[in-house]
């Protein structure tokens, strides 16, 4: 109802004295109203738009598309200790777990020594890192973010070949630290490795982000306090578990 209408009505009932000063404390306070608001939205952090300026990120089904080597090696292994699985049952348990929940279970099965399970693992899986490619858009998603004043690093249960391995792919440079098993660090899920790079590098963590493909990932995102981003693209046995900060379908989605 236009503001001269509510004057007239209101004029009617108390004077008009009286009907201008009741519009003038009615608008007054409608303006206060929206000035508190405003305050509120500028003040409360859950309202902004965080910039991400860290990347730690995960290697094997994230940046690299590896998986193919992973489960190969890893069928291969069971076959030599006379066991069966089907690549699809092993690619299950590494998503949802982990390569050693893996060679775990194999252990308990065979009887065999871990740790002589796992050492074969590694012969079988160094041994084929020339299969080992990029997940599509990686390479450009970094030079991209990094363009942007992003700055990026590793952190995986890789071994000794990573370097090696990221060089060939030509994206070495774009890191500024790698970390490794060889570093000694507790596995995921700890946060530990990325607990680090946060505090060697003064990193804010409200403005880092650990970016993986699996449930491990993410509890080591946020066991380490940073943002947990999940990659999960089309086909994926992963499911996310509520605690993500961002779920991504295509890495190029980080720079649109």
């Amino acid at each position: 109802m236009p503001w001269y209408w509510i004057l007239v009505i209101i004029s009617a009932i108390v004077g008009p004295f009286e009907a201008m000063h009741a519009l003038n404390k009615a608008r007054q306070k409608r303006e206060e109203a929206l000035r508190k608001q405003r305050r509120a939205k500028a003040e409360n952090p859950a309202e902004k738009t965080v910039q991400i300026s860290s990347y730690i990120w995960d290697l094997d089904g994230t940046l690299l598309d590896s998986y193919e080597c992973i489960v190969s090696s890893l069928a291969d292994l069971a076959g030599e200790f006379h066991a069966q699985d089907s690549p699809a049952e092993i690619m299950t348990i590494v998503k949802q777990e982990s390569v050693t929940a893996y060679v775990r279970r194999l252990s308990e099965r065979t009887g065999v020594d871990y740790r002589t399970l796992f050492r074969r693992y590694h012969e079988l899986s160094h041994a084929r890192t020339d299969m080992i490619t990029l997940i599509p858009g990686a390479a450009e998603t970094l030079r991209v973010l990094k363009a942007g004043g992003a700055e990026h690093f590793v952190y995986t249960h890789r071994g000794r070949t990573t370097g090696p391995l990221l060089e060939r792919l030509n994206i070495g440079p774009l890191f500024t630290e790698i970390v490794t098993a060889e570093n000694g660090f507790q596995s995921k899920p700890s946060g530990e490795g990325v607990e680090y790079l946060v505090d060697k590098y003064r990193l804010r963590r409200e403005n880092t982000a650990y970016v993986g493909d699996r449930t491990l990932d993410m509890d080591c995102a946020k066991d380490a306090g940073v943002k947990a981003i999940l990659f999960l693209p089309e086909g994926s046995c992963v499911k996310p578990t509520g605690r993500e900060d961002r779920i991504i379908r295509r890495l190029e989605e980080l720079t649109e």
